[in-house]
């Protein structure tokens, strides 16, 4: 039900820019993914050209820029750990909002211009978080319009996905209550909303979600359950074309925990080992992932 791969590569991504005010910047440059093997046969490039506003409050960029502007990973059910190596960069635009008492991303990436042979694909994401001034209670939500359509000249058989997912949580940060340099715990609701226009009406499987995250010095623990029906009724049928989620979230039932261990971090390196397990209904499955990330340059 659920594949088993082993990704070992390399990714460099160098970018130029030129800063015309103090809030104001253009770069462009290339993210080059290359497998560790004889030859770049199987190696991807792909273009960087963005422009970036940076004020006290708002943030702004558009063009192809690169994921790592985000303020934080993208939760599992919205982005998977196989797209995350070789999708660095968002194609669209991106909004951030910075308040003393929380803040916002909401972009647009377009996945998928509409060709004879592919379907257009385009996805609008809001992550946003707010606590009160005592900085314990938190709430938030990640919210997700993924627009599937159709090909230039579509078949009879062809019809639009509307496909909408919800994660409305509230939460405490206990961070500064105990001997951690983390405590986090998030719950609320996970609700997909879906529609193949023409052929059937709208889905709404969802359920409970419980995220969970320890940190000590340099090592860490994150664990996310999810239990209700299956959010991604589709995918037999897209895949990865529709959803940008981990498959796992086909099942009634799974259970993501990632002990990790941040060997290296500072201004130019970071070196971390994780070990992912992965239980579904029916199924488990075990990762081990070691990732270095060397970051150069003035900005």
């Amino acid at each position: 039900m659920y594949d088993d791969k082993t990704f070992f590569l390399v990714t460099f991504a160098p970018e130029i820019g030129l800063r015309f005010t103090p809030h104001d910047r253009i770069a462009g440059g290339a993210v080059w993914t290359q497998p560790l093997e004889n030859g770049v046969k199987n190696s991807k490039i792909v273009p960087t050209l963005y422009y970036r506003h940076e004020s006290d409050s708002w943030k702004f960029s558009m063009g192809m820029f690169p994921r790592t502007q985000l303020r934080e990973p993208l939760p599992g059910f919205l982005w998977c750990d196989s797209l995350a190596y070789f999708q660095k960069n968002i194609r669209g635009a991106l909004v951030q909002y910075t308040h003393t008492n929380g803040s916002f991303d909401a972009y647009l990436d377009w996945r998928q211009h509409q060709t004879e042979t592919k379907r257009e694909a385009f996805n609008v994401a809001f992550h946003g978080e707010w606590r009160p001034n005592n900085k314990v209670f938190l709430t938030g939500a990640h919210l997700l319009m993924n627009h599937f359509a159709k090909t230039k000249h579509p078949s009879d058989d062809e019809s639009i996905v509307d496909n909408f997912l919800a994660n409305p949580f509230v939460g405490v940060d206990l961070s500064k209550k105990t001997f951690l340099d983390s405590l986090v715990i998030k719950t609320g609701a996970l609700l997909t909303i879906e529609r193949y226009r023409e052929y059937n009406g709208w889905k709404t499987p969802g359920g409970f979600w419980l995220d969970t995250t320890f940190e000590w010095k340099f090592i860490g623990l994150k664990n996310s359950l999810y239990a209700g029906g299956e959010l991604f009724p589709l995918y037999s049928k897209f895949g990865t074309l529709l959803y940008q989620g981990e498959s796992y979230y086909r099942s009634s039932f799974y259970n993501r925990t990632d002990i990790y261990a941040k060997i290296i971090k500072n201004k130019y390196m970071e070196l971390e080992a994780q070990l992912n397990f992965n239980f579904a209904k029916n199924n488990f499955m075990f990762y081990q992932r070691l990732i270095l990330e060397i970051h150069l340059g003035n900005i």
